[in-house]
Order: C-alpha cells, then structure tokens, then sequence
C-alpha cells in the first residue's frame, strides 16, 4: 500500500505542489479581501496585512518547487542555483511576515513597534547571510540549499508559528468581552492549534540535511515512511487554518452590527432627546413664565395694597412681598435651569463637537449673566474626543462650579483653564484637565463635605472616571479641578 502511494504521489507531485500552494493562496486572497474591504476597530484587523503576505509568499515558494525542476532541463546550472537562492528569500520574507503577525497579534504583551522592526531587522541580516553563501556556491548545490531552507525552517519559521498560536489564544480571550461570542472564540483556538500542527509539519519536517535534526527527522523520511508527501500533510493544515481563519471573520460582521446596533440607539436618543427640547421649550418654560409673570403681578398688587393699608398691615404685607420676591427667584432659576438643559440637549444632538467650543460658550453666558470677569484658557495638543454624554457631564461640572461662584463666593474675578496633557502619540491627549478657579470667600468643610451640587460633580466625575478634587480656604477662594482620561484622538 505504501509503495504504491509512493509511486501516485511521485507521478502527481505537481499537483500535490500545486493544491498546497492554492490553499495558501486562497488564505491570501481571503485576508487581503477582508482587510481591503473592512475597516474594523478590532485588534485582529490590524494584523490582516501580515497574514495575507504569508499566504501569498508561502503559495510563491511552494509553487517554486513546481516550476524550476522544469527549468532544469533548459536552463544552465547557474541560473537554476540563482532561482533556488530567489525561492530560499521567499522563504524567508513568508517566514517574516509569519512571525510579524504573530508579533502582531501579541501586542501589548510586546510593544507595538516590534511587529515592524523585528521583521525587518530579520529580513535584512538573513538576507546578508544568504547573499554572502549564494557568492561563495558555483552551480547547483542541492546540498547547500537544503542545509539552508533547514535552517530557515528552525531557527524562524517553528517559533513564528508557535507565537502566532499564542497571539490567536490571547485575541480569542480578548474577544470575550466585546462581542461574547463563544463560537467564534473557539473557532480561534481551533485557528491557534492548526498554527501548532503548522509549527511542526513546516517547522519541524525540514528537508533532509546534513545537520541535526534534519539528518534524523525530516520530511523524506515522512515519504518513505507514509507514503504520502509532506505537501500533503501541509495543505492539510494550511486548509484548516484558511478554514478557521475564514470563520474567524465573521468578528468583524459582528462588529458591525453591533456599531449598526448603537448607531440606532444613538439616532433614537436624539430623536428624543429634540422632542423633549422642545416639549419643554413649548410647554414647561412657557407655564414657568406665566407663572412668573402671575407672582410678579400679585407682587404688585400687595404693594400696591401697602400704600393704601394702614401701619398695623404693614409687616405682614412687606414679608408677603419678600415671599413672593423668593418664589419669583426660585421660579427665574428653574427657567434657567430649564434652557440651559434644553440647550445642552440641541448641542448633544447637534452630534460631534470641540470641547473647548462648548466651555467657552458656557463662559461666556456666564459672563454675561453675572458680570463676573472670567479669564478663559486653553492649553496643550488640543485634540481630544468624548462622546455626547461624556461632554454633558464636563459641561454640568462647569455649570456647576460657576453658579457656586455667582451665589456663594462673592468673587471679583474667576478663571476657567482647559488642558490637554502631553500628546500620546501625536494622536490626542493623554488626559484632559479642566480647572475653575475663584478669588471668593472660600468654602467651609461641612459644605464641601455635604452639599449636594458638590455632591452632585463627584458624581458626574465618577461617571467620567474622572478625578475630582476642589480645594478651598476661607477668604482664599476655591479651585474646582476635573481630570479625564483620555487615550487617543478621534
């Protein structure tokens, strides 16, 4: 039986080439297709482009061993061994690329730039080393190459496959939070062993040479043993990773109709977020001003009646008047309160905005409102992204920290300082710091401890993930200091 496998496969050996190098290039083709076609926020994307160079290059060597043992008969040696030496750099540019994906995958267990440089740096002392041994061979040396291809083999192309086994474990683990799929994290653990089993048939089964192990264990011996040619065994696995990899796509669906899904929710709350807006523009604020505008008419009218009372009336009448002056503020205060949020609630609909943009308007109504001077400051990079509800927070923290300086602090001058912390990357800030400063009265302990607006900012801050910290002395004003984290741009 295995004699006359033997004489198959050696008779259909171009084929059996020919299978191995399409199933790898089917691999190419299907990662660079995705990679092209889909721009994904997931990790895994990021590493497409070094998996779709393997397939690709890994199709060019396998098919080489097809197509120059046909040149032999029609090219003189010396072109035959320069072929060999062009199909060893192939070998090692596949090699490469494989452990830059593998690299790539890792991350940030190893730094980003090493999926890069690592490689390249390979690939150019390799290069030298093989340039310097094609100089020193004069004809065809099946020896030298395989000796060579041996070495390639164990010393690049087994720890590249193991690495990138690990690097698939760890992004099955990192797909468990975002898109809790546990079909597609054991599809990439399945992709994860068929890099093992890649590890040893390519790794492992080099051709036979005169070094250990390849003068023990090596692909030959599979033939005489088997039968079968280590190609086969190849395309086997080379089928199943395409397989599982393929599979392994359907991540990146996911994604997307989880970001389809958000995009929905988000346009729903805006919907609704304009029809509150303007069922309290229409409806509430016009009831709060109706109901001013009767408090204030009867305010009038008790004066009035003081006038014509005589003295005995006249302190019930004058604390009346006070009562209704108070209602009338708390009444003017919720109006405002009431279009400042409706205000916000364009502004969030409205959809992206600068930050600083909205804290200078902010500033600047404040300003208007209580003419307070306030100094308004930005510092830094200047870029930085938070989603609608992130903004709102900052933009209440503010409001916040500037009506305490207009009612209680008794202030001549304020000050509203925006930085963005050092650059990461030239992408946006690290951080972004918002502080509000006041040359007030201060603050005493139990209301910084109690009070509820105070209250009501650590809350916000803790939504953001934000620090929050407020320092104040009694006749040495108060600082408000907010800092956000902040990673990347948009």
């Amino acid at each position: 039986m295995v004699d006359q496998l033997k004489v198959f496969f050696t008779i259909n050996d171009s084929i059996v080439q020919f299978v191995h190098g399409q199933v790898f290039f089917s691999l190419a083709v299907m990662m660079g297709v995705q990679w092209f076609m889909q721009r994904s926020r997931l990790e895994l994307a990021r590493a497409l482009p070094w998996l779709a160079a393997f397939g690709a290059l890994e199709a060019v060597a396998v098919w080489g061993n097809a197509f120059i043992p046909l040149q032999e008969r029609l090219l003189p040696p010396d072109t035959i061994q320069n072929l060999r030496f062009l199909q060893l750099l192939v070998h090692l540019l596949t090699f490469a690329t494989l452990l830059g994906f593998g690299l790539r995958l890792s991350e940030p267990a190893v730094p980003s730039w090493a999926a890069v440089y690592v490689p390249l740096v390979v690939v150019l002392v390799a290069t030298a080393i093989l340039a310097t041994n094609r100089a020193l061979t004069r004809g065809v040396d099946m020896v030298n190459n395989a000796t060579v291809e041996a070495l390639l083999r164990y010393a690049l192309c087994l720890p590249s496959a193991l690495l990138v086994a690990y690097g698939l474990r760890l992004q099955a683990g990192r797909l468990v939070g975002p898109l809790k799929n546990e079909r597609l994290i054991n599809v990439l653990r399945v992709a994860g062993f068929g890099f093992i089993f890649y590890a040893l048939v390519e790794g492992v089964f080099a051709p036979a040479a005169p070094i250990f192990p390849a003068n023990v264990i090596n692909s030959a011996q599979v033939f005489q043993i088997t039968g079968v040619p280590i190609g086969i065994y190849r395309s086997i696995v080379g089928a199943v990773i395409a397989l599982f990899l393929f599979l392994s796509l359907d991540a990146f669906r996911i994604e997307a109709d989880r970001l389809n899904e958000k995009l929905q929710q988000q346009q729903f709350l805006m919907t609704e977020r304009e029809r509150i807006s303007r069922d309290l523009h229409d409806g509430t604020i016009q009831s709060i001003y109706a109901a001013g505008l009767m408090v204030d008419n009867a305010r009038h009218t008790i004066e009035q009646l003081a006038a014509q009372s005589d003295n005995g009336a006249g302190p019930l009448i004058e604390r009346a008047r006070e009562q209704l002056g108070a209602v009338l503020s708390v009444l003017n205060k919720t109006n405002e309160e009431i279009r400042n949020y409706i205000y916000d609630l364009r502004r969030s609909v409205a959809g992206d905005e600068d930050l600083a943009r909205g804290l200078l308007d902010i500033v600047t109504e404040f300003r208007i409102r209580t003419a307070i001077p306030t100094d308004w400051n930005v510092e830094g990079c200047g870029t930085a992204y938070f989603s609608p509800e992130q903004r709102q927070h900052i933009y209440q923290i503010v409001r916040e920290a500037l009506s305490n300086i207009a009612r209680h602090a008794s202030a001549t001058h304020a000050q509203v300082e925006l930085r963005y912390d050092p650059c990461h990357n030239h992408a946006g800030a690290r951080a972004v710091r918002v502080q509000i400063r006041d040359n007030g009265r201060g603050i005493v302990q139990p209301v910084i401890r109690t009070g509820r607006g105070l209250l009501n900012m650590r809350e916000r801050a803790a939504l953001l993930n934000a620090d929050f910290n407020l320092e104040s002395e009694p006749g040495k004003g108060t600082t408000v200091t907010l800092v956000i984290p902040q990673v990347g741009g948009k």
